[in-house]
């Protein structure tokens, strides 16, 4: 079957994902591991809390890149075409469907209530140099009493969803031993047959 669009280019295919498409997936899950960690430390770290503002920066500005690429991932499966779960039974196709949309939905949920908070904060976006001012009311009290623990509990269930993703991953290739997590490792580990 002849390829074409951004699928000629990246060479993905139902047995092999693009390198594009893997750079992004692993940026996105490398960067969503980082800023929980970072945003649990800015709670937690006194000299953090002592430079707090920096912090916050660099956790809004990680956040923002996550959307960016979360956006371009989204763009690639597009044009290319693919689908979770593909080539595997239907009920795995499902749940694979079910897991990647709750993905999606969780960070850009997480994002908005992120970018929300900046706003309540009357901080406004700070992208690299450059600064947006946001057209919400200052609510400091409002953004620290309410809207964090709202942002601290989806962040706990991406964190959650990033464990049982990770379980799956494992039970794909150690129990059914498929090609699901060899293909979207970043590099190709063994040319084997995981069923040999």
């Amino acid at each position: 079957m002849a390829k074409n669009g951004l699928e000629k280019f990246t060479g993905s295919s139902v047995t092999g994902e693009s390198a594009l498409f893997k750079v992004l997936h692993w940026l996105i899950a490398v960067l969503i591991v980082f800023q929980g960690l970072l945003g649990a430390a800015n709670i937690r770290i006194a000299w953090l809390q002592d430079h707090l503002a920096s912090a916050i920066v660099v956790h809004e500005e990680i956040g923002l890149l996550i959307l960016l690429l979360t956006l371009s991932l989204l763009i690639v499966r597009v044009i290319t075409g693919r689908r979770s779960g593909a080539g595997a039974q239907p009920s795995h196709q499902l749940w694979a469907k079910i897991a990647h949309g709750a993905f999606y939905g969780l960070i850009f949920v997480e994002c908005a209530i992120g970018i929300w908070m900046m706003g309540l904060l009357g901080k406004g976006l700070t992208i690299l140099a450059w600064h947006m001012p946001l057209p919400i009311t200052a609510d400091p009290h409002f953004a620290f009493s309410t809207v964090l623990q709202w942002h601290a509990a989806v962040a706990l269930t991406l964190a959650f969803l990033i464990v049982i993703h990770s379980l799956a991953a494992l039970y794909h290739h150690y129990v059914l031993r498929d090609h699901t997590l060899t293909r979207m490792l970043p590099v190709r580990l063994s040319r084997t047959d995981p069923k040999s």
